[in-house]
C-alpha cells in the first residue's frame, strides 16, 4: 500500500469514529427516549479510547519509515545540491538573501562590486605570485 493509501484510511477511520461519537450525542440528547445519558457517554469515551490507540499505534510504526523516507530524500537533495551548485546560483542565492535583508531595512551582509570597484580592490590587495601563475595558465586555456 503506499503511504497516501495509508494515510487516506487512517483518516476514514478516524472521520467514522467522528460520525459515530456524533450519532451517539444526538441518541444522548434525545428527548423522552427514556435511555440513560450516561451510557452514551460511556460509549463515546470507550470509541475515543479506541481511537486514541489505533492513532497511537499508526503514528509509531509510520514514523520510523518517515524517518527513514526523510534522510533518503535528504541524502538525494544534498547530492544535487552539490551536482548543481554553480558559481552562478551562489551570486544569484546571496542576492537574494541581501535583497530580503535590504527589505527589511536591514544592513547588507555581503557587497557586490562593480568592476572599477573589482580593480581598486585588486591593486590594493594583490594575489601572491604563485596565484598569478596559475591565473595566466588558466586564462591562456581558456583562450585556445
Amino acid at each position: 500500500m503506499q503511504k497516501a493509501h495509508l494515510y487516506e484510511a487512517i483518516l476514514l477511520v478516524n472521520r467514522g469514529i467522528d460520525d459515530a461519537v456524533r450519532g451517539l450525542e444526538r441518541l444522548k440528547r434525545a428527548k423522552d427516549s427514556g435511555l440513560n445519558a450516561a451510557y452514551f457517554d460511556e460509549k463515546a469515551t470507550l470509541f475515543e479510547v479506541h481511537r486514541a490507540a489505533l492513532n497511537g499505534y499508526f503514528c509509531n510504526n509510520t514514523e520510523s519509515g518517515e524517518n527513514r523516507d526523510a534522510a533518503r530524500f535528504e541524502k538525494r537533495h544534498r547530492e544535487h545540491e552539490k551536482r548543481m551548485l554553480d558559481e552562478v546560483q551562489v551570486y544569484q542565492d546571496v542576492q537574494a538573501v541581501e535583497e530580503s535583508r535590504r527589505r527589511e531595512g536591514k544592513a547588507p551582509r555581503v557587497r557586490f562590486f562593480s568592476s572599477e570597484e573589482q580593480q581598486a580592490w585588486e591593486r590594493q590587495y594583490p594575489k601572491p605570485a604563485s596565484d598569478v601563475a596559475s591565473e595566466v595558465q588558466r586564462r591562456k586555456g581558456e583562450q585556445e
